[in-house]
């Protein structure tokens, strides 16, 4: 029998590897910070300290402060002060929807009303004393969820709101910790010198065991694996029937380092806790610590949930919210990061980042990595690109570029040291990765890998203007975008880099769109779009023909797009936005990875580790596809306030849901305040109300309307609202009748006819002359009265839709204003003016003194125009932002001129009097309206006067002159010869 070679050698060689490559996966799970978004003092509506958190069924959140209850609602912050100015201590949201809140003296709930607003009531009389007389004031710290109702703590005495309704009493055992748990429904309490209690109706119950926990501090406690798991401050214990045992464990070490104070469990079973020195710690569901790190400054009070996923924290600075665990983490400045990030690469089992010279980071286990700069003496100027490969890391620098071979300490130079030899980007190439092109300010080389090593092939000049995207479609053929026009090809041996040709395709060869916008280049999948301006064409055998791009939602800046397609799936992204389409899927989402409005995304790659990364102007941040993205809780518009206005009345607040139509009296205004249960920060509405004004309106982020007088009628209000060109909600519709006058009633007017149709009789039966010329002078009242109804009417459906914030008419009122204005004169043979008016330096006031007082000075400028109408054909409107516009049918040039004037010196007299001086700018056209002509281009001249005024110096009042006028019309006679007209003068280069 023969005896073969043995087999363990081999088997404990296979095992080996394995663990080595399970260690080496392990080692490269690397990620940044959650993204947070945080409210400090600056942020609230009251001034700290800031105590417990809590959030209910429909999205809103309620936050304990010194000086009571702060509600974030629909992405707004109000203070909602209990009785007494009492403090609040705790806050809790129940299973049914409920809300109860205790504090300084203070035991109740608050309960929203079906009007939206917020009302308190108080539990206290529930309870009495053993007398039966009412309890004198005590403060409450606690307040828990059990299976039997919920109970709020004073330290002394325990007080149970029974689900079935009433309250009773107990005290707490004596030696009993203040801090109280519920797992599994039933209460819990740790009792020196007894271990851990439960608490029921007959007094506490020690569990096996427990003692062995006297004397530590417990800050957490979770039914756990068929018994109860203890987070106290020398890590975790496990007990069951059998006992209480300690779990050796990461939390030994780090809750040494950081003692915790409080804690939660999370949605995917695994742990968070905060500590006194504001260290927020995760645990996995198998307690293995997986983030360590400092959301705000100042200790961490306490956690609560959201309906979107997020963790919130509050303490002693303020309120925070972050996603754990996140797909999306951020390395920034609290990693080492500093100055602009160029690029980033995995490579050698490092993150390396390029910005101000070259820096590196590893894995940590359960902290915060940190970049250090590499000490290469020629790396100290900017990084522009990396690229990380098996041969080594590419480094496009400044001056030039180089490599790190691997196993090497420094790296050798391909191009440079030089300046003006620097390299802006590396693209490897799609057919062969073993060849790359590396793209410099002045011109291309073409890298290769000869014996595993990377080489410098082949080089030349660059003729683009300047390179505005770039993408390879051939081995050996790229196409080019140029920001001064046109497109280039590229043809070269891929081999060798030798260049073949390079030839310029302008606007007419390509053919491509010339506005004088260069053009951009982008691929998208397997289609190459040009994109000029708003124009975009795609390239099709040679040409670019006419195309649309893949729907984008919410697509500001097309001219900027960039795309990649990974193994994830696709991306496509801007400066300021991202859009992700997985694998399999067929259309592109939105992401929000980011709370800047600008993040300035610059590049996105899957990189060797597995996990993707973008670079933002200050930040890298990166995608972990191994994390899911919880799904998101249903949106739902709504309404948050109906506030009715009645002439000599107070507002009434009505309902914001109701099944039936709502019927409001005669007269009738409506303030409404929209709302959205998010707490995502960029939130969009458009409305339509249906038998006032058939078309929506613009998607914008103004949450409030307002009609002053809603004529008689039947109105579908509908709402629609969205996650900034992301999640669509479900719409709103509310229903509404405004009832007529009495005058206004068909049986009021009926006899109104009878009446003058017996008159027209009684006269035709008067044959005389005196009584024919009396019935021709009645129909001529009748036809003026009926005339001047009609006006009436028309000035009432005007003012029914004002801007919500000055009270003034808004942009669409004053559309109709101006083309009656403009028909009326022009039949009379009368000038119409128009006065445009702009605030000055409003964007450094509102920086300087908030939005708030911005708001006030706007409606002080507002009144200022308001008071300058006289008549009813005259109307002052607010143009949109700082913008303001006056109608003035009738006035010439020199009355305009003097009350513009006016206007300008009651606006600063208003300024100055409420202790914010300022001023404005004014513009003045003044016309005799055409036959034929356009209106819009009196507006465009008084633009263009109150921009000569801007820079004139400001405080001052300009007139559009013949020149101005001949200006616009050949800008339209231009616009209307070409496919995509010029945008209008506007007053954006003179704020």
């Amino acid at each position: 029998m023969k005896t073969g070679r043995p087999r363990w050698p081999r088997v404990l060689a296979a095992c080996g590897l394995w663990l080595l490559l399970q260690a080496a996966q392990a080692a490269a799970a690397m990620h940044g910070l959650p993204l947070m978004r945080h409210f400090g003092a600056g942020d609230l509506p009251a001034a700290p300290f800031y105590s417990d958190i809590a959030v209910d069924a429909q999205g809103t959140l309620y936050a304990g402060s010194s000086e009571g209850v702060m509600v974030f609602h629909s992405g707004l912050w109000e203070l909602f002060e209990l009785p007494h100015r009492a403090a609040t201590y705790t806050v809790l949201a129940t299973s049914d929807g409920r809300v109860y809140v205790g504090g300084s003296g203070t035991l109740g709930e608050l309960r929203r009303e079906p009007d939206g607003d917020l009302r308190f009531i108080d539990l206290l009389p529930e309870f009495t004393g053993d007398d039966g007389k009412p309890l004198p004031p005590v403060d409450f710290y606690g307040l828990l969820e059990t299976a039997r109702g919920v109970v709020a703590n004073d330290g002394r005495m325990l007080y149970l709101l029974r689900r079935d309704g009433g309250g009773t009493r107990q005290p707490l055992p004596a030696g009993a910790a203040q801090l109280l748990f519920v797992a599994g429904g039933e209460l819990y309490v740790r009792i020196a010198g007894t271990g851990v209690c439960r608490l029921d109706a007959t007094g506490p119950v020690p569990l096996p065991g427990t003692a062995a926990l006297d004397g530590l501090r417990l800050s957490g406690l979770w039914e756990w694996e068929d018994g109860l798991l203890y987070a106290a401050n020398d890590g975790f214990h496990f007990g069951d029937a059998g006992g209480v045992r300690k779990l050796p464990g990461d939390a030994d070490a780090a809750f040494a380092a950081h003692v915790p104070y409080s804690s939660i469990r999370l949605p995917d079973g695994g742990f968070a806790f905060g500590s006194y020195d504001g260290t927020l710690m995760r645990f996995s569901p198998e307690l293995r610590l997986l983030d360590s790190f400092v959301p705000a400054r100042g200790n961490l009070d306490g956690f609560g949930l959201d309906r979107d996923g997020g963790l919130w924290t509050v303490g002693e600075s303020g309120l925070t919210r972050l996603r754990l665990p996140s797909p999306w983490t951020v390395y920034d400045q609290r990693h080492g990061l500093f100055n602009q990030l160029h690029d980033s690469a995995w490579y050698d089992g490092s993150l390396w980042v390029g910005a101000l010279g070259l820096w590196r980071a590893g894995p940590v286990t359960g902290g915060v990595p940190r970049f250090l700069p590499q000490p290469w003496v020629d790396t100290k100027l900017e990084v522009f690109a990396l690229q990380g490969t098996a041969a080594g890391l590419l480094v496009g620098d400044r001056l030039g570029l180089m490599v790190l071979d691997p196993g090497t300490k420094s790296p050798r130079r391909l191009v440079g040291p030089r300046m003006g030899s620097g390299t802006l980007r590396l693209l490897p190439s799609a057919f062969d990765p073993e060849r790359m092109l590396a793209l410099g300010g002045s011109e291309v080389r073409w890298l290769a890998q000869r014996d595993g090593r990377w080489q410098l092939a082949a080089r030349w000049p660059i003729r683009v203007g300047a390179i505005s995207g770039i993408a390879q479609v051939a081995p050996g053929e790229f196409w080019v975008g140029d920001e001064r026009g046109g497109v280039h090809r590229w043809r070269l041996d891929p081999r060798t880099g030798q260049l073949r040709d390079q030839q310029h395709f302008d606007v007419e060869q390509a053919p491509l769109a010339d506005n004088g916008q260069g053009t951009h280049l982008v691929r998208i999948d397997e289609a190459v779009y040009a994109i000029t301006g708003d124009d975009v064409r795609k390239l099709a055998s040679g040409y670019f023909v006419p195309a649309s791009l893949p729907v984008l939602p919410g697509l500001g800046r097309p001219w900027e797009l960039e795309a990649a397609t990974t193994a994830l799936g696709s991306f496509v992204w801007t400066t300021r936005q991202l859009w992700w389409r997985r694998q399999g899927e067929s259309a592109f989402h939105l992401q929000q990875v980011s709370n800047s409005r600008v993040p300035g995304f610059a590049g996105l790659g899957l990189q060797d580790d597995g996990r993707l990364r973008l670079v933002a102007w200050d930040s890298l941040l990166q995608f972990d596809p191994d994390i899911g993205n919880p799904s998101p809780a249903p949106l739902q518009a709504r309404l948050d306030q109906i506030r009715l206005r009645q002439p000599d009345r107070d507002d009434a607040l009505l309902p914001l849901q109701s099944a039936q139509v709502q019927v409001l009296p005669p007269g009738s205004g409506l303030a409404l305040r929209f709302g959205l249960g998010t707490m995502e920060p960029e939130v969009e509405f458009r409305y339509r109300m249906q038998g006032y004004n058939e078309a929506w309106s613009p998607w914008g982020a103004n949450r409030e309307l307002g009609y002053r007088l809603l004529p008689p009628g039947d109105y579908r209000f509908e709402l629609q609202a969205r996650i900034r060109g992301g999640r669509q909600a479900e719409p709103l519709l509310y229903r509404l009748r405004v009832e007529p006058f009495w005058y206004e009633r068909g049986v009021v007017q009926a006899l109104f006819w009878v009446a003058g149709l017996l008159l027209v009789v009684l006269a035709v039966h008067l044959r005389n002359r005196g009584v024919n010329a009396r019935t021709r002078e009645l129909e001529r009242r009748i036809a003026e009265r009926t005339g001047e109804l009609e006006a009436a009417n028309r000035r009432l459906t005007e003012l029914a839709v004002v801007d919500g914030l000055t009270g003034i008419a808004n942009r669409h009122a004053m559309e109709r204003a101006l083309q009656r204005g403009w028909q009326r004169c022009g039949e009379r043979g009368e000038p119409l003016a128009v006065v445009m008016a702009d605030v000055d330096h409003f964007k450094d006031f509102n920086d300087n003194h908030g939005h708030q007082a911005g708001d006030m000075q706007l409606r002080r400028v507002a009144a200022a125009l308001a008071d300058e109408v006289s008549g009813v054909d005259e109307l002052a409107v607010r143009y949109g932002g700082e913008e303001f516009v006056l109608i003035l049918p009738g006035v010439g040039r020199e009355d305009a001129l003097q009350r513009a004037e006016q206007v300008r010196q009651r606006a600063a007299r208003a300024m100055a009097e409420a202790g914010m001086p300022g001023s404005i700018s004014l513009g003045v056209a003044v016309r005799i309206p055409a036959a034929g002509g356009d209106p819009a281009q009196l507006v465009h001249c008084a633009d263009l006067a109150l921009y000569r005024a801007k820079h004139a110096g400001r405080n001052r009042v300009e007139c559009a002159g013949e020149a101005d006028f001949a200006s616009v019309a050949q800008a339209g006679v231009i616009a209307a010869e070409t496919v995509a007209p010029p945008p209008d003068p506007t007053l954006s280069s003179a704020p």
